[in-house]
């Protein structure tokens, strides 16, 4: 949020779903009317390690939107990408799809 913050990136109250799944960004989305949404998702059973996380991100998600509209940043953990350096490449790609109002295979970084 810091770093959001440092670059005037607006960001809006963290929303917190149990169980949720990758598509309830895009309601949420909807819903609060958001520009940029990212969606941390913890634990997923089938993954190699249990403690891994990953980060979908999308610019104006909705559920018209497919999926290949989702920018994802994966395998997040102490063994894989360190948090803090996926929360910097979370701040840019940011940036990117506010500048570009694209994300997923149309954004370009």
């Amino acid at each position: 949020m810091d770093g959001f913050a440092s670059m005037g990136i607006k960001t809006g109250t963290p929303v917190f779903v149990r169980f949720g799944r990758v598509a309830t960004m895009d309601c949420i989305s909807e819903a609060l009317n958001a520009e940029v949404t990212i969606l941390l998702v913890g634990k997923r059973l089938g993954l190699a390690s249990d403690d891994s996380m990953s980060a979908y991100m999308a610019y104006q998600s909705s559920p018209q939107k497919p999926e290949s509209q989702r920018t994802v940043i994966s395998n997040i953990y102490r063994n894989g990408l360190y948090p803090v350096e996926a929360g910097a490449q979370m701040i840019h790609i940011t940036e990117c799809m506010l500048q570009t109002h694209a994300s997923g295979i149309s954004l370009k970084v």
